[in-house]
């Protein structure tokens, strides 16, 4: 998608701001409100994927899942998932593990794994490297 860039959004690029919802390219630092952003995402099918941060190198996206997200793999890396708020249970190949704020999730390359809600949203960021590309994702029946 081309777009037209006008000055003002130039300036917001360069201060690592973004007036449009869009990711960021995290050349300067950086302040976001997950739980706000987390609102703007895409809507899918049981979940809102916002990507907040992009680089070369690495994407830190939020999610909000409302009901789960189905299992699946990331055939290009490793996937670091920090819950935020709610609680459910994650599935990490045949590992099912009740998750609450404050954990930490190691997701390594081609691991099958999905995650479902319970009582509620669960709020989580996801730190990916290399930088989250949905056509390198498979999902797992």
């Amino acid at each position: 998608m081309a777009t037209r860039c006008v000055p003002w959004m130039v300036v917001a690029m360069v201060m690592g701001l973004s007036l449009v919802g869009e990711p960021v390219w995290a050349a300067e630092g950086l302040v976001v409100d997950v739980q706000e952003q987390v609102k703007k995402g895409d809507q899918r099918t049981g979940f809102t994927l916002q990507e907040l941060v992009k680089t070369p190198t690495y994407t830190v996206g939020a999610v909000a899942v409302q009901d789960e997200i189905k299992m699946h793999r990331h055939l290009d890396g490793d996937h670091n998932v920090y819950i935020l708020s709610g609680q459910g249970t994650v599935t990490l190949g045949e590992k099912q593990i009740p998750v609450k704020p404050g954990m930490l999730i190691h997701i390594p390359k081609d691991m099958p794994h999905g995650i479902k809600a319970q009582g509620g949203e669960v709020t989580l960021i996801d730190f990916a490297q290399p930088p989250f590309d949905p056509n390198k994702m498979e999902w797992v029946k």
